[in-house]
């Protein structure tokens, strides 16, 4: 419980203020007695003062706080520090509550306007469960509206702590009165507390404004009270202001409401009427959502200061008003070299000659791009956006330069690109196109063009489209969407122009990727060029009128230094050190920046556990689809927040050992579950001693898509063979290892074939090596007819093959002719430029065996394959150690064959 004496003293302080020197003379305590107090109860020599409270942006008369004055006619005035205490000692502190409030009211009541009264209610009358009831009572007699009647608290009444506070506060709420907490920072009231009631304003304790020019840890207290009630939406009430440059702290310090004698001092009723009538008058204040001026100035000292990226701002006379240091460091120099100046004062004549008509443009309206910017002299490339920031008119105030440096993404692009480039100029070669799409068929990547003009993955996709014959896309289509449901690897023929005008015959090929469920997910493709002997043999009339035939049954389906050409002379103007712009306009400018930069960012405070967000721009909220009503004050742990909380645990470590991280790859959810991949860059900034954080966030997702199909194409690429567009070695490799270790736990068998061509160096010799290449392509494709499309078919080497074969036991034993009658097939006579090429091949073929690893798999065919060379027949096949014969002769074994 308070005590006696402690609810006095806190009572009595808010009766005495600004009583000042008029109370020269020394009154004898002694004669203030209960009984003199009683006595002038009852007269006119207790009154009601009234002191202003204004408006600190206009001036104008907002309401009054009432204070209780004794004029005796003997002793001249008592301070009320000296009968307050009497007051509450003899349990007269509610008559003189009656005294003063109910004069107050009804005087007040007779004056125009809209002002507040301010009453102050002694801590000790909160324990009282009648004060709601006797104070209602009071003012409703006199005919002032309860609504403007506010309740002054001090922080002493909130540590009783009981029901009987709580609900006297409440109804005082439910009328319709205004509450207040005063003295806010000499007591001992908790911010728990401070937010547990229902308060309206904070006034904040005339020792701390009256010390603020000298002390600054006075300041710091008065602009974070400021700062905390605002936050809390109080309106904020400084008391004790005497100067002018007291007014003007408190201005810049988004400060509400001024008390004091530089506003007016205590009145009485008659000079309260006569100043209300010389005087303008506005309703109190309400503190909007909007933070203060010193929580915006802070913000964006925090945001340029600690942003991982170039930030400035030109004036509309191409003046730099603010730079950070990265920015800057741009052109290795620093802020203040930029400070005041155009670029006119850094940069060489002709490149700020172009510089200043880009800037021209932004201030035309123009947002200038410039994906690829490089200083001169360095090696960095930037991504530099401008756009112009306009006022609440929409008159422009000046140019938001943002810079970010991009020059690791380049070298990466780079990299891409000349693979890519590597890529397309195989295909033109030996035309060996990888595509893929989604699990519903839908094309989402191919490789380069030939002539490499269609740069995007979708012009890519539609150049190769045109390509195609008119009259086989729809059959195509057709019989790729009528297929998708099987689930099997799917082949189709078509024709397509490559090089030139002539229709060239092509082989698209495709398997479905699956995971780890066995749902498919991707399918993935390749489109080969189709040798002579394998395009079809119909005339191609007949061709298009079955085409046709079919079609009728299936029916249709940033920047703004990059150096722009200029030709004439500007004028520039010379460098201007001296400030243009108001801190207030100033501010309003750069907070405009800040919400309407086109690259998402953010303020959190820095504690891991316990951080929130503190402010967030407009592209912070498209690019997570939130509004800032579902984040405001929440915490970016919680469940639903934007940024992925493990990697933010680790990110928060590294801010807090190295106080900054540059381009960490981040996966963000958007409202809709959807992951978007960002580069985040953060830095951690301390601010009168509290930590904030300062993100800047890229979108990435087009470029990691982008990269992510190329990369993909790249290793499909590299696992295939570019002339016969089968797997090559290392495909082939990767895949016998992986069927070994499968194979040799279930109840298959699995066959390979190892391939070597007779003759082919004759081929070579005498038609040439592009003859040579024509029947490997032939051989290529003959395989893939003649095979299985479950059988993995490679070229493993120059002018060998190998074909894996994957069986049930019981068709073991019909392999051996199989294969026999297969290799035949395979290798008669092949067409080459009007001669006719014989071509044979030694075949040796094992079954895997319990004891085998993948080399001693792949060595025993190869040694098989060796035995059949040495039969000198055109096409000699050794399957599992017996050497089979084209005709019915018996079967010589392989100890017969060596013998010979």
């Amino acid at each position: 419980m308070i005590s006696r004496r402690k609810a006095a003293r806190t009572s009595l302080k808010k009766q005495t203020k600004d009583i000042k020197t008029e109370q020269a003379t020394q009154i004898d305590v002694t004669k203030v007695t209960p009984q003199s107090l009683r006595e002038a109860l009852s007269t006119p020599a207790i009154w009601p003062a009234f002191q202003p409270l204004v408006d600190m942006r206009s001036g104008t008369i907002v309401g009054f706080e009432v204070l209780a004055r004794w004029t005796d006619s003997k002793l001249g005035a008592i301070p009320p520090s000296d009968f307050i205490p009497v007051a509450e000692a003899s349990d007269l502190i509610n008559a003189l509550t009656e005294k003063v409030v109910s004069e107050a009211c009804r005087q007040a009541s007779l004056w125009q306007g809209n002002f507040v009264l301010a009453v102050n209610i002694s801590a000790m009358q909160f324990r009282d469960p009648g004060l709601y009831e006797f104070i209602r009572g009071t003012v409703e007699a006199t005919g002032f509206p309860l609504n403007r009647l506010y309740i002054e608290i001090t922080e002493s009444a909130l540590l009783e702590n009981d029901e009987t506070v709580r609900s006297t506060i409440a109804s005082f709420k439910s009328a319709g009165m205004g509450l207040a907490l005063d003295d806010f920072g000499t007591g001992f009231a908790s911010l728990t507390r401070l937010h547990a009631f229902p308060f309206d304003r904070l006034k904040i304790d005339m020792s701390f404004v009256r010390s603020m020019l000298q002390d600054s840890g006075s300041r710091k207290i008065v602009a974070s009270v400021i700062g905390l009630g605002q936050s809390l939406g109080m309106t904020v009430v400084a008391e004790g202001v005497e100067t002018e440059e007291q007014a003007a702290i408190l201005r810049r310090l988004g400060c509400d409401v001024g008390q004091g004698w530089l506003f007016g001092k205590p009145l009485d009723g008659a000079q309260t009427a006569q100043l209300l009538a010389s005087r303008k008058q506005q309703a109190l204040p309400q503190h909007g959502v909007n933070a203060s001026l010193f929580q915006r100035i802070h913000h964006l000292e925090a945001l340029y200061n600690a942003a991982p990226i170039g930030l400035c701002f030109l004036d509309i006379e191409l003046r730099h008003l603010s730079v950070n240091d990265r920015f800057a460091a741009m052109f290795g120099i620093r802020p203040d070299d930029m400070i005041g100046r155009t670029v006119h004062g850094f940069m060489a004549p002709r490149e700020a000659r172009r510089v200043t008509r880009d800037l021209k443009r932004v201030l035309a309206g123009e947002t200038v791009v410039i994906d690829e910017y490089q200083p001169a002299g360095s090696t960095s490339a930037f991504l530099v956006i401008n756009h112009r920031v306009d006022d609440d008119a929409g008159e422009p105030i000046g140019i938001s330069v943002t810079a970010i440096d991009v020059t690791d993404r380049k070298a990466i692009e780079s990299a891409l690109k000349e693979a890519e480039d590597h890529a397309r100029q195989s295909s033109e070669l030996t035309p060996n196109i990888p595509w893929s799409s989604d699990a519903e068929g839908v094309v989402n990547f191919i490789g380069p063009t030939p002539d490499g003009t269609a740069k995007s993955t979708s012009d890519r996709i539609a150049d190769w489209y045109e390509r195609m014959h008119p009259g086989d896309r729809l059959r195509v289509r057709q019989e790729w969407l009528a297929w998708l449901p099987s689930g099997k690897p799917f082949e189709a023929m078509f024709r397509m122009r490559l090089r030139d005008q002539s229709w060239q015959w092509m082989l698209s090929r495709a398997k479905p990727h699956r995971n780890a469920a066995g749902r498919i997910t991707k399918w993935y493709g390749v489109i080969t060029e189709m040798a002579a002997e394998q395009k079809p043999k119909a005339a191609h009339g007949e061709l298009d009128t079955s085409i046709e035939a079919w079609q009728t049954r299936l029916s249709p389906e940033i920047g703004a230094y990059e150096p722009s050409v200029q030709t004439g002379e500007e004028t520039s103007s010379s460098p201007d050190q001296q400030e243009v712009l108001s801190t207030e306009l100033l501010v309003s400018m750069l907070m405009r920046m800040f919400e309407f930069a086109p690259i998402a960012m953010s303020i959190t405070t820095s504690d891991t556990k316990t951080s929130s967000y503190v402010k967030v721009n407009e592209a912070y909220l498209r690019l997570t689809g939130l509004k800032w009503d579902d984040i405001q004050g929440r915490k970016l742990i919680s469940e639903g927040a934007a940024i992925d909380n493990p990697a933010r645990d680790r990110r928060h470590r590294l801010l807090e050992e190295e106080g900054a991280y540059e381009l960490e790859e981040v996966d963000i959810t958007y409202a809709d579950g959807t992951i978007i991949p960002t580069l985040i860059s953060a830095q951690r900034t301390v601010i009168d001693g509290v930590s904030f954080d300062v993100e800047v966030i890229l979108d990435v997702s087009a470029r990691v898509r982008q990269q992510r199909e190329i990369e993909n194409a790249l290793k499909t690429s590299a696992r295939t063979d570019a002339l016969s567009g089968l797997p090559n070695r290392a495909c082939f490799d990767e895949v016998v290892a992986d069927a070994v270790a499968r194979n040799l736990l279930n109840d298959r068998k699995l066959a390979l074939a190892y391939i070597d061509l007779n003759g082919f160096k004759t081929v070579n010799d005498t038609i040439g090596h592009a003859a040579g290449d024509e029947v490997l392509r032939t051989i290529a494709s003959r395989l893939r007819e003649t095979f299985r499309a479950t059988d993995f078919i490679a070229r493993i080497g120059g002018d060998e093959f190998a074909v894996l074969l994957d069986i049930d036991r019981k068709l073991a034993g019909d392999l051996q002719p199989h294969l026999q009658e297969t290799m035949e097939r395979i290798f008669k006579p092949i067409p080459v430029d009007g001669q006719v090429t014989f071509t044979g091949a030694a075949v040796g073929v094992t079954f895997l065996r319990a004891d085998d690893t993948a080399q001693s798999y792949v060595k025993r065919a190869d040694e098989y394959m060796y035995i059949a060379k040495t039969t000198g027949e055109r096409v000699a096949v050794v399957c599992f150690g017996q050497i089979l014969e084209p005709t019915a002769t018996p079967k010589r074994t392989v100890r017969q064959v060596r013998s010979s």
